[in-house]
């Protein structure tokens, strides 16, 4: 063999043998790819990729940061939708008013499990989780309850205008829209839960 060649041979064995690749490969997987990927399992699954999406820098494909950024997406938009209750029930009276101020009582409701889950959520990090124990266990079950809770106040203050009618205006129709479409970032938020203590 001329000695070019084994110059050549000898520097590919010691690649080799230091594991080195011509061509560096990656376990993971695109950040966006991975987000969308988990999306797919919700309910809302174009509404969960773009809420998320701009975080996808801080998630790259951890199932518990990307858990964690949704249930912190839907606090964000609960505390905007109690924000905008709590407006339009100070010019509000009777029934409306009263339905108004029920309202922002579950919203409030709502955002304090949401913040409790999130703690929770936090505890099933794997590195301060190790060895897993029935603390583990109890912190993913608090999790959902929690979550599932929120979720259920969210439907409080939608049903609570039921009973109105068109008589709620259109400044409370307005909030019953807007829960209603924070009631859809928690289910997405409870479902990548799930699928993080489920998986």
């Amino acid at each position: 063999m001329a000695p070019p060649l084994l110059l050549v041979a000898g520097l590919l064995l010691h690649l080799l043998a230091a594991g080195i690749s011509a061509a560096p490969l990656s376990s993971d997987p695109n950040p966006a790819d991975f987000i969308r990927s988990s999306c797919s399992t919700t309910l809302y699954p174009k509404l969960c990729y773009t809420s998320l999406i701009p975080y996808a820098g801080a998630i790259r494909h951890s199932p518990l940061i990307l858990a964690v950024t949704a249930a912190n997406v839907s606090l964000s938009k609960i505390k905007d939708a109690s924000t905008t209750a709590r407006a339009i029930q100070r010019g509000s009276t009777g029934r409306v008013g009263a339905a108004l101020r029920d309202c922002v009582e579950s919203l409030r409701t709502a955002a304090s499990l949401t913040k409790d889950s999130v703690a929770e959520i936090k505890k099933l990090d794997p590195a301060a989780a190790a060895g897993g124990g029935p603390g583990i266990a109890w912190s993913a079950s608090n999790a959902q309850t929690w979550m599932s809770a929120a979720l259920t106040n969210e439907d409080t203050c939608v049903d609570g205008f039921d009973d109105i009618g068109g008589a709620a205006g259109t400044a409370a129709q307005a909030v019953c829209g807007k829960v209603g479409r924070v009631k859809k970032y928690s289910s997405n938020a409870l479902a990548l839960l799930n699928a993080l203590v489920n998986g």
